[in-house]
């Protein structure tokens, strides 16, 4: 179980945090371009006033990052450092820097101590917890990785100040996710502060709100996660809208949407789907798709993105590493806050829903 601290400023404390939780050795700090010179000499200070030496290397942005060829970087990197099992890798980052900085760790060295510091939506929420890491593979998303949890997750909400609009709504999408399947109230809560939640300057960055979203989402993957680590059985509600969404993602190798956008559209493909087969209520697939809307998410494959094929969407879903005896495993709704896995969803159902969704002609 990973120790998880959430808080307005909690960066500057990761050091005395690591020693808490009895972690010992030199850091290897990875993060990117992009993060580092906004959140690294916080995280530095913080290491060092803790007594901890530390190297730090940075990834190029972006969802390309998050390959083999990157993991080996980062080997070559830590064999040069000459690191050592005591060591431990911190990802200080957004959902690719953990996964890759992760994967390293799980696999370095047959495994380091890993400390996840989030500075996404998505990665407080949702990536850095769990112990899932992962690299993508040219036929599918996350095919190659392991269950390595983070010893310590550091949730610094006042990171979240830096992301665009639509970094912020792409990683909201999980929240939504989340509620549609564990939580009515916070589909509410969600709901009535949707244009706030959207703007890094609205008051509700400034309250305690902001810190209590992120945690009732992140306590909900915790209780799942400590149910279900290998993802036997429970864990596999938190895949709802992943399965198209990862599609969609690889048909566009990864490239133009952001991943809560792709997984945004695959909720709504999801709900489709159970409305169809007759296991839910219309009702509830509109009251989700105007909640993505009101996060300004796609409720549908945006037509000024490169076009794409059903069959390339299918052969993406075929691909998808949760099959289980060739069967795809859907995570639909019967109603908000609870799920249901169906594994003989019609092919000419799911084929028919992407049709819509890609928003093409037959």
């Amino acid at each position: 179980m990973s120790d998880l601290v959430i808080g307005s400023g909690v960066m500057t404390q990761v050091g005395e945090l690591m020693r808490n939780a009895g972690l010992k050795g030199r850091v290897f700090l990875v993060s990117n371009e992009r993060i580092f010179p906004l959140y690294g000499q916080a995280a530095l200070a913080g290491l060092r006033s803790a007594g901890y030496p530390v190297a730090t290397y940075q990834l190029p942005d972006g969802e390309t990052t998050k390959s083999l060829a990157w993991a080996s970087k980062l080997y070559d990197w830590l064999a040069e450092q000459r690191a050592e099992r005591i060591d431990t890798v911190l990802a200080l980052g957004g959902g690719v820097v953990g996964d890759v900085a992760g994967f390293a760790a799980a696999t370095f060295l047959r495994g380091m101590p890993l400390v996840q510091v989030p500075t996404t939506v998505l990665g407080q929420i949702d990536s850095a917890i769990g112990g899932k890491v992962a690299v993508n593979h040219p036929l599918g998303k996350n095919l190659i990785g392991a269950f390595h949890p983070a010893r310590l997750i550091v949730d610094d909400v006042e990171t979240l100040r830096s992301l665009s609009p639509r970094d912020l709504s792409a990683g909201w999408a999980e929240a939504v996710k989340c509620a549609m399947i564990l939580d009515p109230e916070l589909l509410d809560l969600l709901a009535g502060n949707a244009d706030s939640l959207r703007n890094p300057e609205s008051s509700v960055f400034r309250s305690s709100l902001l810190a209590e979203v992120v945690e009732r989402c992140a306590q909900h993957k915790v209780r799942v996660v400590d149910e279900d680590l290998r993802e036997a059985n429970l864990r596999m509600i938190l895949n709802y809208g992943h399965t198209i969404g990862h599609g969609i993602e690889a048909a566009l190798n990864y490239e133009t949407l952001l991943h809560g956008e792709a997984v945004s559209i695959g909720m709504v493909g999801a709900a489709a789907i159970a409305v169809r087969i007759g296991v839910l209520e219309p009702t509830v697939a509109e009251r989700q798709s105007a909640v993505l809307r009101r996060f300004a998410l796609p409720t549908s494959y945006p037509s000024n993105a490169p076009p794409i094929t059903v069959d390339a969407v299918m052969e993406g879903i075929a691909r998808d590493k949760k099959a289980r005896d060739s069967r795809i495993q859907w995570v639909l709704l019967d109603r908000i806050g609870h799920t249901r896995i169906e594994s003989g969803v019609p092919g000419d159902v799911v084929r028919s829903v992407i049709q819509e969704l890609l928003q093409v002609k037959s």
